[in-house]
């Protein structure tokens, strides 16, 4: 017989009506299995033929491409193929759950992103469709929304475990000095305090992240051009980020590779997402970077949020993911 699976033997309106249930109740919500698998994993559950397929093809050449602004190529996600059969009660409750399912029913192929199924925080998305090619192009269409729905969810949990411990004179200094409530975690401290500058470390044994939040007046538009963001980066890490030895400071290192920019809207508000590779002039330390510049309109201050890694012969994807989760914490405090 074949196998179909309907989100583990519901049918889509039960499902329907426990999610909606469930998101209209946060203390249900809260009995949900916590959520399991390793950062940066999704589960695929389809059989081997679809898989196999160019449907298959398609998919995993859009996950294993390379995630921006790395020093060394890493894929944006690590993908493991399971049978529809043996998707049972210890793999529900993975992190991100892929579903890919052929059914000559559809008229036309429907893709279904739903959160929090079997486990808290989830994401599952279930592309569904008469053919191999129905299934494919439906996935060109959305790859973008489905990769956003899964980084969201990691952030999301990152944000959730830094919450279990935070450095809260940090966090106070942030709201006093840049009028934002932003949750650090507890194994950060703060390494530089300036006016409009604040420089907050973790340091472990083989691996460094930091926070670099910075403020200046905004005039005009050009608070958002990227060669600007890159100046202004620069400006302030010169002064106040030094490296190990003499004289030695963090730069923007653009030789070879050009940092990223993509605008988008954060917290309602325009931002740059700027995503490139740092190093230390007159010494040999390097790594990569993000960054968020907004402005803060009700003080009329451009406001950059930076967070960096340096981890030498480590791999940094889900590291730079640790900061962004931290930086994407932020939330304007309303007086």
């Amino acid at each position: 017989m074949k196998a179909s699976l309907k989100f583990a033997g519901m049918s889509l309106i039960t499902l329907a009506i426990l999610l909606f249930l469930s998101s209209c109740n946060e203390e249900s919500r809260s009995t949900k299995a916590e959520s399991t698998g390793k950062p940066s994993e999704i589960l695929v559950v389809t059989g081997k033929p679809l898989w196999k397929s160019s449907a298959g093809d398609s998919i995993r050449a859009f996950f294993s491409g390379p995630a921006v602004g790395l020093p060394q190529p890493e894929p944006l996600y690590k993908l493991a193929q399971v049978e529809i059969d043996e998707f049972n009660r210890i793999l529900q409750p993975h992190r991100n759950i892929f579903i890919l399912e052929i059914d000559s029913s559809f008229s036309a192929p429907q893709i279904e992103m739903r959160r929090d199924v079997w486990a808290a925080p989830q994401r599952v998305v279930k592309i569904t469709g008469a053919s191999i090619e129905g299934i494919k192009s439906i996935f060109e269409q959305k790859k973008y929304e489905i990769l956003n729905l899964y980084d969201n969810a990691e952030i999301e949990r990152q944000q959730k475990l830094y919450s279990k411990s935070l450095n809260i004179k940090a966090i106070e200094l942030i709201q006093k000095k840049f009028n934002l409530k932003m949750n650090i975690p507890a194994d950060y401290y703060v390494a530089v305090d300036k006016d409009n500058f604040l420089w907050i470390r973790r340091e472990a044994n083989k691996l460094s992240q930091g926070l670099i939040l910075y403020s200046y007046p905004y005039t005009d538009t050009i608070a958002f051009n990227g060669n600007k963001i890159k100046a202004v980066r620069n400006q302030f890490t010169e002064l106040f980020v030094p490296g190990p030895s003499d004289s030695s400071y963090m730069i923007v290192a653009d030789e070879f590779i050009e940092p990223v920019f993509r605008s988008i809207k954060l917290k309602d508000e325009l931002a740059v997402e700027t995503r490139g590779l740092w190093e230390v002039r007159k010494d040999f330390m390097g790594g990569p970077y993000i960054s968020y510049t907004f402005v803060d309109r009700k003080n009329n201050m451009v406001v950059t949020l930076d967070g960096y890694v340096y981890a030498p012969n480590e791999e940094k994807r889900d590291l730079v993911k640790q900061v962004q989760a931290i930086l994407l914490s932020f939330e304007f405090i309303e007086k």
